[in-house]
């Protein structure tokens, strides 16, 4: 192409872009860019994509065509959508195991539960009563063994009774010397 065609075609392009062109524009862009051997390289990465619009618009299926093959898609959807019925029927037997399952397992807890549970040993209650207060007098002899060296700890208490009076002591003692600050200071004003 000469200098004013290029011109032209760059003038196209501009339209293209700015989307204002007209169908026999963009076939004068689509025939430049598909069927020109030499291309000016400021031009040549558009050409890509006005390849890939023709092979786009030369594939375009027909409208018969493309109307039977959505009718198929529609009939095999309806073919898919049937067996529902099945999966409900799975659903509701999963359920009844389940069930079936949780009775099952609860029975068992409830059997180990019985033959596991205490049973007296004293058929007499007051064997039982008996017997339940030797145990109580034996863990309080054997607590009171343990407590009698704590009974040393209340000794130390008693010394400390006799150092609470010497507390008053120095509290008088501080009252005093309370009394003589004020007085050496009155002795000082004269």
């Amino acid at each position: 192409m000469n200098k004013m065609d290029l011109n032209q075609i760059k003038h196209l392009l501009t339209k293209y872009f700015e989307g204002v062109t007209t169908l026999e524009e963009e076939r004068l862009l689509q025939t430049y860019f598909t069927e020109e051997i030499e291309i000016p390289d400021e031009l040549v990465s558009y050409r890509q994509q006005f390849v890939l619009l023709k092979v786009v618009a030369d594939n375009k299926p027909d409208p018969k065509e493309l109307e039977l093959r959505i009718a198929a898609q529609i009939d095999n959807q309806t073919i898919i959508m049937q067996p529902v019925s099945y999966y409900r029927s799975l659903y509701r037997i999963m359920i009844a195991a389940s069930i079936a399952l949780l009775i099952g397992v609860s029975g068992i807890l409830i059997y180990q539960n019985q033959k596991n549970s205490p049973k007296d040993t004293y058929n007499d209650p007051q064997l039982a009563y008996n017997e339940a207060q030797r145990a109580l007098l034996y863990v309080s002899q054997k607590m009171n063994k343990g407590i009698k060296p704590l009974s040393n700890v209340a000794k130390i208490n008693t010394g400390t009774d006799k150092l609470k009076s010497l507390g008053k002591l120095d509290e008088s003692l501080g009252m005093l010397n309370l009394v003589s600050f004020i007085n050496r200071s009155s002795n000082l004003k004269k």
